[in-house]
């Protein structure tokens, strides 16, 4: 059964299919979760998260949380993707640079429109820090982690395939500390950063994709 599946769809083309199902499962979370925040109908939970997750304060999680969201801004974000690229035309992987640039544009515009279109004003129950002066949803930060530092992940790991599983942990863990700070630091409600995770989800499976695009040994037919 399954040599035949292989036969039917290649390893490539079922790859493909995957990232692909997973960016468009993506999109319609993203846009029904939009729906019920544009509504007002998500308040309620919004309200109680984040209240939750404010009971965790300490002296010791406002510097952490500090720490994670400012390693989420493009102060960080740009000079890892600068220093990542660099990685990659060194290796003579030019093609994975411009993937990754791409990607941060992208990712960049997408968020910033998104916030324009929606609108939504930011939460105003903590004052951990100065309140930006952009709209709240969905968070840039949370979006950025997960469409931006994915990507890095995914150069690093074509790069690196030994250093997989450690990547592959080391930005997992970075995404959703990068995501809770900006709840517990009263910057974002939630499902902002639940929606920023989500919209992350396309254009970083777009990046996948053409990484192992760029990837892939081309084959080459015998000759006559």
């Amino acid at each position: 059964m399954n040599l035949a599946i292989r036969r039917w769809l290649p390893a490539p083309a079922l790859r493909t299919l995957v990232l692909f199902a997973i960016a468009a499962l993506a999109s319609l979370a993203f846009v029904l979760l939009a729906e019920e925040v544009h509504e007002g109908a998500a308040d309620r939970i919004d309200l109680a998260a984040a209240l939750a997750v404010h009971r965790f304060e300490s002296t010791v999680g406002d510097a952490m949380m500090e720490a994670a969201s400012f390693i989420g801004s493009y102060t960080v974000v740009i000079p890892v993707v600068v220093l990542t690229s660099a990685l990659a035309i060194r290796q003579r992987r030019r093609r994975a640079a411009v993937i990754l640039a791409l990607d941060t544009v992208a990712v960049a515009i997408a968020n910033w429109l998104l916030k324009i279109y929606f609108s939504r004003q930011r939460p105003t129950l903590f004052d951990k820090i100065p309140l930006p002066k952009s709209f709240s949803f969905p968070s840039g930060h949370s979006m950025c982690a997960m469409g931006i530092y994915g990507a890095v992940a995914a150069v690093l790991i074509s790069l690196y395939p030994r250093a997989r599983i450690t990547v592959l942990i080391v930005t997992t863990l970075l995404v959703a500390t990068i995501g809770i700070s900006r709840i517990y630091l009263g910057v974002h409600w939630p499902l902002d950063v639940v929606a920023g995770f989500i919209g992350g989800v396309p254009p970083l499976m777009v990046a996948v994709y053409l990484l192992h695009r760029t990837s892939a040994p081309r084959t080459t037919s015998p000759p006559p």
